[in-house]
């Protein structure tokens, strides 16, 4: 199921923390993620998916944006744009896997305090910890990359 208006508010935020317009406390009350106590569940999958791959970018005991000691990789921004790209598309999230925290799947800040591994790049540990051979994972969190292509062109018509 797909709940545009949740993810209009989920692109919004993710665009402006990737666009280092705000940082992590902002990003956190701006994303629509599920809450224990939230009064509203959340039926899109790719926003819990999204939601938790992205609390692996930011370290909770400090204020800060994507730059600097905490820029992202080109790898893992590219995988920040794809998330953009499908909050704004309709398609649907088809993988089974939407939990990324405590999974050790992504590189977090966790490392430097030497709490988890150091991981494998970031392509590699989402093909990995996804486990649907059926899915493209070089495309998450698109399924197949003839979708992710036709959102792109979405995009590129949209953009004109």
């Amino acid at each position: 199921m797909i709940d545009r208006e949740y993810r209009d508010k989920a692109v919004r935020a993710v665009r402006r923390f990737l666009d280092c317009e705000i940082d992590n406390i902002d990003y956190e009350n701006e994303y629509p993620a599920p809450t224990l106590f939230s009064k509203r569940r959340i039926e899109d999958h790719a926003i819990q998916a999204i939601a938790e791959l992205t609390w692996n970018w930011y370290d909770d005991f400090s204020a800060h944006k994507l730059e600097g000691i905490h820029a992202l990789s080109s790898e893992m921004r590219a995988i920040g744009e794809r998330c953009v790209l499908f909050l704004t598309s309709d398609a649907e999230y088809e993988w089974r896997e939407h939990r990324f925290i405590g999974t050790g799947a992504y590189h977090s800040d966790l490392i430097s305090l030497d709490l988890n591994p150091t991981p494998l790049p970031a392509s590699e540990s989402l093909s990995a910890h996804l486990d649907q051979p059926e899915g493209d994972a070089s495309v998450w969190p698109f399924f197949r990359s003839a979708d992710y292509e036709a959102a792109l062109q979405a995009s590129v018509t949209t953009s004109h």
